[in-house]
């Protein structure tokens, strides 16, 4: 009697578990396609605005590389993508639930990132596959070794609330012996997306 009661509660626990299961796996669908296009135009913004703040370094904004990883990134210190769902570090005061909830539900599951970067006059950018990166080295075809790289970026898919001005994603830039990563907060003014907030998790 007592054992088939709990053989109906674990059945009843299964079901539950598929129904969320299925209902994200929904929704992650649903966010991929809503929020495609405007994935390119946060990263570009955000990575224009990040050359502008560094170009002084190269003296001019000519022959700058950008190497971009295309698996989509997961928060270094995290130990997983489901992890995402308990990590309050996104989690800005100041964003809508529904960002929040976007940028958790589109990084639940690995994907690649597919955006076209629009960057200033003299930058030019390539993805790579972050098995390329890990094996990096002199003969390779990566462009890590050009003048005036700006390191590689990896970036986890954007959340967007459901007007689409305003977005939480998380960022790796590594660039030789220096680094770092945080999550941003951006938000669209007047048509031009800049970043209202933003959260550093690591620097080296």
């Amino acid at each position: 009697m007592q054992r088939g009661r709990y053989t109906k509660i674990f059945f009843r626990m299964v079901k539950i578990a598929l129904v969320l299961l299925l209902g994200i796996i929904v929704l992650f669908i649903i966010e991929q396609r809503r929020a495609h296009d405007e994935v390119g135009e946060v990263l570009s913004a955000y990575l224009s605005d990040e050359i502008q703040h560094d170009v002084h370094d190269w003296g001019s904004g000519a022959g700058v590389h950008i190497i971009l990883q295309r698996e989509a990134q997961v928060p270094i210190k995290l130990r997983g993508r489901w992890a995402m769902l308990f990590d309050s570090q996104p989690r800005f005061p100041e964003a809508a639930l529904a960002t929040r909830v976007s940028f958790v539900v589109r990084n639940v599951f690995a994907t690649h990132i597919q955006a076209e970067l629009r960057l200033p006059k003299g930058v030019d950018s390539v993805v790579v596959n972050q098995s390329q990166l890990k094996n990096d080295r002199p003969g390779n075809s990566l462009p890590r070794h050009f003048n005036n790289s700006f390191g590689y970026i990896a970036v986890s898919q954007p959340g967007f609330n459901s007007s689409k001005t305003e977005a939480i994603f998380y960022i790796d830039h590594f660039c030789g012996l220096c680094g770092g990563g945080g999550y941003i907060l951006m938000r669209k003014i007047d048509g031009v997306w800049r970043v209202a907030d933003q959260h550093s998790t690591w620097v080296s």
